[in-house]
């Protein structure tokens, strides 16, 4: 907003961190308003500090925004019954929508876990068993 000859920030706008590092350095104008991660304190919730496994302080992004746009895109998928609904309907889709979606992101996550394990069982029985050269099989 321009007043009086002075240019005033009226917002930041963060974008994903996937966006905001294809950027060059030398685009300034992105490195101040979009920073997904900004050091400066004007965001104190999207960065945190966290500690190393050597016991050193670190800052890190306090959240997944690659994540929240994939999330974001799936639910563009339900935009136009959204946008037919009540504020206390859509608070209940919504809500009940992101309840099952993560119960099946983490159902998913444990199954590929369990299969994972599995696979390596396997594996490890198969050098187990393995008691003979491999010069003396014959196929």
């Amino acid at each position: 907003m321009v007043r009086g000859g002075e240019c005033k920030v009226l917002e930041i706008f963060s974008v994903d961190s996937y966006h905001y590092t294809n950027h060059g350095v030398k685009d300034f104008l992105c490195r101040i308003f979009c920073n997904s991660a900004p050091l400066d304190g004007s965001a104190p919730n999207l960065v945190v500090t966290d500690v190393d496994n050597n016991g050193n302080p670190y800052l890190k992004r306090s959240f997944n925004t690659q994540a929240c746009e994939q999330l974001n895109a799936w639910l563009g998928g339900f935009e136009s019954t959204l946008k037919k609904m009540t504020p206390s309907n859509f608070d209940w889709f919504l809500h009940t929508m992101l309840f099952y979606h993560s119960k099946h992101v983490i159902d998913r996550q444990a199954r590929r876990r369990r299969q994972k394990a599995n696979e390596m069982e396997v594996e490890e029985d198969v050098a187990e068993n393995n008691d003979f050269p491999a010069e003396d099989i014959v196929l």
